[in-house]
């Protein structure tokens, strides 16, 4: 038989019987074996890459059966060939091959755990001397892999089975010989390493691995322990070995490590995969709700990869239609039971999109959806807003358009231009009265890594209000989020922006640097006294400030955030047939226009830094604290608001400053 060209027939597994110990021929088989695994081969024309063969013909893991009667059990047995086997070994091998790493992220129950135990068990009973390190964000999910490596070790072929020279699955596990005289031969290394959420930046720090996994990022930060294994396994050419970092959806409670790496893969050495829903987005491998265990059928090699002559080796593929309509009717049932957390459980544990992984049921608040429909929306009409930097002039501040690019990643990426402009939706009035425009400041601290991701963020928002008979409506006209190196530039166009929108700005005071700095600049009258309001949500509160509001307490937070959640359900438009029926209704989520709002919104949780919905929030309690005080008018919406959501080829919102971003030109807006 050559080594190039193996039947199906000549697999480990479908070998009627093994050598045993005592025979002549079992070094010759087992090593002839032992480089299919190493190497991979060809099959009828199909290479068959080495940790499948591995993974199927020498690993174990507990399969579900049913019996002639149709009881359901679990047999300890060789992993049956599937799509999801096929296309995750595959890219395992693209990135050895490649010398980078490869992060997988998607369904529950897809193997994760199995693979991860497999992929070291391989390097470390074929690797001599190597190190095959098995890390994670906690121990409970650590244990889960050493559990199911601990088994498979003992179920290998006896030929490729060594005695634990060390026994320790807490810290290293060694194996090799022992003699019968007590001494120890070690062969390979498994060491098992905690990263404690991302509190133990260095657990990996020393290594030198030749396989390394990463479970579970996104429970927390990995890319600081991973950033300090790297030199441990760099070589004069390339990567001597190829991380692996899983998660699934359902468990992304601190995803913004996982979800930086994931979406650029390419800055990190890792490989990347085209988008199947939007034409250039690339990705980590993500593994979607098709790959889930109800929707395989029964099939074959051959005709998963159109090759008649492997017809005859059986491989459970997804069926598409079967696994949509497993999840689309679990959703429409979760969703009818008006349990939240079932729907998105569902989404999350079996996404359709590749953002489904990053939700989070405990904390996420909004309607997901809708933002989601929102950001397709604004991402089909192409860029809206226009970016410009603001200059103080003797007769009052004007505008100048900028190349520079609004921060366009959340959460922000470290190489990402944090040094970006004002956007205008819609420029101010002439000699705008005081009230009519209102804004949400959410200041940035520095110094503290805990806030590096953060922005400083601020919101303009027009009140509907009526003046000279001319409407406007409730929504955004503008909106900054930047973290220049000084913070003075920062401060200064938040400034310029309050003057040049004449607007009554509420900030929030946790932080009282831009404060200070309207203060000393002696503009402190754009700034909102500390809100009377506020004793109405915490009559007993304590803290008493000048200016601005404070968020330490969870009635204000929640208040806020159901401020920005009934904006967003509010019904502006609806279109009914002739016979009555609602046919099409636009809500307050379609009068967003920052995609990265819309961002934050989807991946809302409780731990990471959301500074544009705390800076939108602070704006819509503005104005809706003013509206008894100045005024409202509530009527129908003006045709604007039945534009929007409607694709187009270019901006419809706020056309009349929907220009090219090159253009450079000053106005004057007032005096």
């Amino acid at each position: 038989m050559s080594h190039n060209s193996i039947d199906y027939k000549d697999w480990l597994i479908n070998q009627k019987r093994l050598p045993d110990k005592n025979s002549s021929e079992a070094k010759e088989f087992f090593e002839f074996h032992k480089k299919l695994a190493l190497e991979g081969f060809n099959m009828n024309g199909v290479f068959i890459n080495p940790f499948l063969y591995w993974h199927l013909n020498m690993w174990h893991t507990d399969v579900d059966t049913i019996d002639e009667k149709g009881y359901i059990s679990q047999k300890y047995i060789n992993p049956p060939l599937r799509d999801n086997e096929w296309v995750i070994t595959g890219a395992i091998h693209e990135a050895n091959v490649q010398k980078k790493g490869l992060a997988i992220g998607g369904i529950r129950r897809a193997a994760k755990s199995t693979y991860e135990a497999s992929y070291i068990g391989w390097g470390a009973s074929y690797d001599e001397n190597s190190q095959n390190v098995i890390s994670g964000l906690n121990a409970p999910d650590i244990k889960l892999i050493t559990d199911k490596l601990d088994k498979g070790l003992n179920f290998l072929p006896w030929y490729y089975k060594w005695d634990r020279v060390e026994d320790n699955w807490k810290t290293q596990v060694t194996l090799g010989i022992k003699s019968k005289g007590g001494e120890r031969y070690p062969y390979s290394y498994i060491l098992i390493r905690n990263l404690d959420e991302g509190n133990n930046e260095e657990a990996i720090a020393g290594t030198k691995p030749r396989k390394l996994i990463i479970d579970e990022g996104a429970k927390g930060d990995f890319l600081a322990a991973l950033a300090a294994a790297i030199p441990g396994f760099t070589t004069p050419y390339g990567w001597g070995c190829s991380p692996i970092v899983t998660f699934t959806g359902g468990d992304a409670t601190k995803f913004n490590d996982a979800k930086r790496l994931f979406f650029d893969c390419e800055a990190f050495n890792f490989l990347e995969f085209p988008d199947k829903r939007v034409p250039g987005r690339k990705h980590g491998l993500f593994i979607g709700h098709e790959y889930r265990l109800e929707g395989k059928v029964d099939s074959s090699l051959g005709e998963y990869l159109d090759e008649p002559e492997l017809r005859h080796v059986k491989m459970q593929v997804s069926n598409p239609e079967k696994a949509n309509k497993i999840t689309d009717d679990n959703l429409v049932k979760a969703k009818k039971s008006s349990d939240r957390k079932a729907y998105l459980k569902e989404k999350m544990y079996y996404p359709k999109e590749v953002d489904d992984i990053f939700l989070n049921e405990d904390t996420n608040i909004f309607d997901i959806d809708s933002a989601k429909r929102q950001l397709v929306r604004l991402h089909s009409v192409g860029r809206t807003g226009t970016p410009v930097k603001l200059i103080l002039t003797e007769t009052g501040v004007i505008h100048e358009f900028t190349d520079k690019l609004p921060i366009s990643n959340f959460p922000i990426k470290p190489d990402d231009n944090k040094d970006a402009p004002i956007v205008i939706y819609e420029f101010p009035i002439e000699s705008p009265p005081y009230g009519l425009y209102v804004i949400g400041t959410d200041p940035y601290r520095q110094g503290k890594s805990k806030y590096s991701d953060s922005l400083g963020t601020l919101y303009v928002y027009k009140r509907m209000h009526n003046i000279l008979s001319e409407k406007f409506q409730d929504m955004m006209v503008a909106s900054f989020a930047a973290r220049p190196d000084k913070k003075d530039n920062w401060e200064e166009q938040a400034r310029l922006l309050t003057k040049f929108y004449n607007a009554r700005n509420l900030c929030e005071n946790d932080e009282i640097s831009f404060i200070d700095y309207m203060k000393a600049k002696g503009e402190s009258h754009y700034l909102e006294a500390q809100p009377q309001w506020l004793k109405e949500i915490v009559p007993n509160s304590e803290v008493k400030r000048d200016f601005g509001i404070h968020r330490s307490s969870d009635k204000i937070i929640n208040f806020l955030h159901n401020l920005l959640i009934e904006y967003c359900k509010e019904v502006l438009y609806e279109e009914k047939d002739a016979n009555g029926n609602v046919i099409k209704v636009v809500t307050g989520m379609s009068r967003i226009v920052d995609p990265l709002l819309l961002e934050e919104m989807i991946h809302y949780n409780e731990d990471g830094n959301f500074d544009r919905i705390v800076a939108f929030e602070l704006a819509l309690a503005q104005a809706k604290k003013l509206d008894p005080i100045l005024g409202k008018i509530n009527d129908k919406p003006d045709s604007r608001i039945q534009q929007l959501g409607k694709k187009s080829t270019k901006p419809t919102l706020f056309g009349e400053v929907a220009r090219p971003f090159y253009t450079k030109q000053r106005s004057k807006i007032f005096t």
